[in-house]
């Protein structure tokens, strides 16, 4: 069965849908690694972050729905602060939906909240600092201190324009790698080919090399003066295949012949970035450059090459810096246009950063957590490069606290003006209230000091308001019951 309601009575079933998942989110907030058990069949577990709660608590409620949504959009576009985002959504909401009940129009209500955004950017430079300590910024956005040291260390080796990258290791504990020189995701073909090699030449294909033809003798010739040989394409079948185990199985050819991990137009783009990298001439139809026309001279070259799992590492590559250079600039306008599509844009800054030689792998040994970890660790990368890149506010909810009253002395109007005003307030107040009701203290206690990354907070509170704004609004809807 189905019915149609508005006004009270709607804004009544939306707050029975979103109430539970606001109270579990924001009892998550706080010192000591807080987070909601639940119950999955006859195993318990947890969630700590909002997101991931949202999952586990969530109806089938539209509005919870909705919630659930907009908190998982957020953790994949900013990365971190789904539990703030969730806290001041309800704050804001309850704000709304009193002023609302009172007489002020949804609309209205929204275009005042888009009239407050100038005091508002300049409250939040007021309180912007440049200064950064990021332990202290992956402190707060929940890691822990060896975690938060080791993530800082990786982040000032690889500097402004590199990438920390974070995976699940096989050993316990942390495995912090600061690579240097190119490095992609590969796989081998054929046999167990070696996983150490220096110096190489490299043979690179956007091509499935099947037969290779006038280039066997090039091949027999590596054999003959023991030199070794990579090469990476998109295939390695037939005649081709059979040449390199023919002479690997004898002991002749130090060689590896890889494939790219990833599949499709992002295969091509690791070849493009290879080829450039090491100074080899692409073979590519596209390119008109085919195997026959390939010479010794049009191999790429590098001193050293390893292979750990997946990945491929090349040290003392042999390319341009005039052809490398332009290669990151169109790896940096990807980034740019692909920054709402976050697996994208997170595949193309790992380019970037292999490509220019500014790359960190940071592991966290499998144990118990691990995987929690590693999500952790992610969460904790994202708020320190948007510390760097944006300044810090004081964290804790003091900062959002002071912009808070800095609006707060400001005229508050009436109508929808006070009622947007209310909103915003209730939603840079939210955070403070929840970590200190959490800490069971006026001020939840400081052993080290705690910052936020100011960008990072005002989009989380746009975000929420937008969330809240939309909800309130709603004058009807058709549920189920």
């Amino acid at each position: 069965m189905f019915r149609a309601i508005g006004g009270h009575a709607l804004q009544e079933d939306l707050a029975g849908a979103l109430v539970p998942a606001f109270r579990a989110i924001g009892a998550s907030i706080g010192p000591d690694g807080r987070h909601v058990v639940y119950s999955t069949g006859n195993r318990v577990a947890t969630a700590a972050s909002g997101s991931e709660i949202a999952r586990r608590v969530c109806s089938d409620h539209f509005a919870a729905r909705l919630l659930k949504e907009t908190l998982l959009e957020a953790e994949r576009d900013l990365g971190d602060g789904t539990a703030r985002l969730a806290v001041m959504a309800g704050a804001a909401l309850a704000a709304a939906r009193r002023g609302i009940a009172a007489g002020a129009v949804p609309e209205r209500v929204i275009a005042a909240l888009l009239a407050l955004r100038p005091a508002l950017d300049e409250a939040f430079a007021a309180e912007r600092a440049e200064a950064v300590d990021p332990v202290a910024v992956a402190l707060a956005a929940g890691a822990e201190a060896e975690l938060a040291r080791r993530l800082a260390e990786a982040c000032a080796a690889v500097g402004t324009a590199g990438l920390v990258e974070v995976a699940e290791g096989q050993e316990p504990g942390l495995r912090l790698d600061i690579r240097q020189g190119f490095g992609f995701d590969a796989r081998p073909v054929g046999g167990a080919g070696l996983d150490a090699m220096g110096p190489v030449h490299l043979i690179v294909a956007n091509e499935v090399i099947r037969d290779f033809r006038s280039l066997a003798p090039v091949i027999e010739g590596f054999a003959r003066s023991d030199k070794s040989l990579v090469i990476a394409a998109r295939g390695l079948e037939d005649q081709a295949l059979h040449l390199i185990e023919r002479n690997r199985q004898a002991g002749v050819l130090k060689v590896a012949a890889l494939l790219p991990r990833d599949a499709g137009p992002r295969a091509a783009e690791i070849l493009e970035d290879l080829a450039i990298a090491t100074g080899a001439v692409l073979v590519s139809d596209h390119a008109g450059v085919s195997l026959d026309a390939l010479r010794p001279a049009m191999l790429g070259r590098a001193e050293s090459y390893r292979r750990e799992g997946s990945l491929v590492t090349l040290t003392g590559v042999a390319g341009e810096p005039e052809r490398i250079a332009p290669r990151l600039r169109v790896i940096e306008a990807e980034i740019a246009a692909k920054r709402y599509l976050p697996l994208d844009r997170e595949h193309a800054r790992q380019r970037h950063a292999r490509l220019s030689g500014h790359w960190a792998e940071l592991r966290i040994g499998a144990r118990g957590g691990a995987g929690d970890a590693v999500a952790q660790a992610r969460r904790a990368l994202a708020s320190m490069r948007s510390a760097r890149d944006g300044g810090v506010i004081d964290g804790g909810g003091r900062g959002l606290d002071r912009i808070a009253a800095r609006l707060e002395a400001r005229s508050a109007g009436t109508g929808p003006d006070a009622t947007a005003r209310a909103m915003l307030l209730a939603a840079l107040r939210a955070p403070g209230i929840c970590l200190r009701r959490n800490s069971g203290a006026a001020e939840p206690v400081r052993t080290a000091p705690v910052t936020d990354p100011a960008g990072l907070s005002r989009s989380l509170l746009d975000v929420a308001l937008s969330l809240a704004g939309r909800l309130a609004g709603l004058e009807g809807a058709v549920i189920r019951h």
